[in-house]
């Protein structure tokens, strides 16, 4: 089975890299640069008419959407344990993925571009404070679930790389997470994965050579 991620820098698309590398999956990489368009080409569009990242082309056939990405890893690698199975904490899994998904990823993507969601003038910094305030009160409801555990349940999971990218994003945004003491060790608990390391070497590789372009 022949398997290629597409992957942006910082997007993301880091989710499904660290999911492939938990597994111990052969794949390959692709990088796509928003800055240079390459989410738009012809080539892209007609893999991903949505435009965005990730996807994970498997035998040649596309797959879009984390949570489903996500799903099919932890599905097609048992022995890696990525997420739990079987009975209502495999549900609950796929719930915590989706609301990193649809709860979580909104409210970060208005502070890189602000201008999708208001076209008023002067109105960038207004719609930043918004997106703030909802990320901090997900961020909150987060530290509440990991209580005492290490990780969002018995064991590490493809759980904890989805929230990982999304408070990370929001650190890079100047989200005061001063507050959040939990979400900060797991932070730093994920930084010292391999797994992770290894996906943001590749991170800042890529982001190195995007400039030199």
């Amino acid at each position: 089975m022949k398997l290629t991620l597409f992957y942006a820098p910082v997007a993301c698309s880091l989710v499904p890299y660290v999911a492939l590398t938990e597994a111990g999956a052969d794949f390959d990489v692709r990088v796509i640069s928003y800055r240079r368009g390459d989410h738009l080409s012809a080539e892209y569009l007609r893999m991903n008419p949505k435009h965005k990242v990730p996807v994970l082309l498997i035998d040649g056939a596309p797959l879009s959407e984390n949570v489903a990405i996500l799903q099919w890893i932890a599905r097609h690698h048992p022995e890696a344990h990525l997420l739990p199975t079987g009975g209502l904490e495999e549900f609950r899994a796929i719930a915590f993925l989706s609301w990193c998904a649809s709860g979580i990823h909104p409210a970060l993507t208005p502070n890189a571009l602000p201008q999708r969601y208001c076209d008023l003038p002067d109105s960038a910094e207004s719609v930043r404070r918004c997106a703030q305030l909802l990320l901090t009160e997900n961020y909150r409801i987060a530290e509440d679930q990991l209580g005492d555990r290490e990780w969002f349940f018995d064991s590490f999971s493809l759980a904890d790389a989805y929230f990982f990218w999304a408070f990370r994003r929001g650190t890079m945004f100047g989200v005061d997470v001063s507050g959040l003491p939990r979400c900060r060790a797991h932070l730093q608990r994920m930084m010292q994965r391999s797994s992770v390391q290894k996906v943001l070497a590749f991170e800042s590789a890529a982001l190195a050579a995007e400039k030199t372009v």
